[in-house]
């Protein structure tokens, strides 16, 4: 039997192809994957003359799409009259903007059992206190916005409502939604 060596090369030539054709290929979604992995970081930003931040946690994962995502995250601001403290434990979680060209933190969200102290920078004594379930900082509005259950202590007084929205600038609280206020004076204390 005589086979012709170009038809068998044609059809040997097929089979590659119809093989290559029909692998079923994964979708790339190299921007949901982490491009890199940071584990124990501090990351300190300069925001003035008398303020700065400080985000410190056990990890974060860097993904090509700008999304950074940290593990037990805490943050602390340092004002020019206090210093404010935000912590979550092992089971919080948080979110990172960047601006990669200049380098700068935009916003920060942190979510799970959120904690908030408020420090005198002079004599480091509480002057308050605040929980909620999520917190996010602005850097360009120099606010933090607290939801999910925000509340605030200071001395024997209660505030809370829907959000809860700290001005750096300012030192104001602004509340909204569902605000109750339980306002304690000295003389209530006797």
């Amino acid at each position: 039997m005589g086979r012709n060596p170009a038809k068998v090369l044609i059809i040997v030539m097929l089979l590659f192809l119809a093989q290559g054709c029909s692998r079923s290929r994964e979708p790339d979604n190299k921007a949901d994957k982490p491009q890199e992995e940071i584990t124990g970081f501090s990351l300190r930003q300069f925001a003035g003359d008398k303020s700065s931040f400080t985000l410190k946690g056990e990890s974060a994962e860097i993904s090509s799409g700008g999304r950074t995502t940290i593990a037990a995250p805490a943050l602390s601001f340092s004002t020019g009259a206090e210093v404010i403290e935000i912590n979550t434990g092992k089971e919080g979680q948080g979110e990172v903007k960047i601006v990669p060209d200049e380098k700068k933190v935009t916003a920060v969200v942190i979510t799970g059992n959120v904690k908030i102290i408020y420090r005198d920078i002079k004599t480091g004594a509480v002057t308050m206190e605040g929980s909620c379930r999520k917190l996010t900082y602005k850097d360009a509005e120099k606010t933090l916005l607290m939801e999910g259950n925000p509340v605030i202590k200071r001395g024997k007084s209660v505030f809370s409502g829907d959000t809860v929205i700290y001005r750096f600038d300012e030192n104001t609280l602004e509340i909204k939604g569902n605000v109750n206020a339980q306002i304690h004076t000295e003389k209530d204390a006797d």
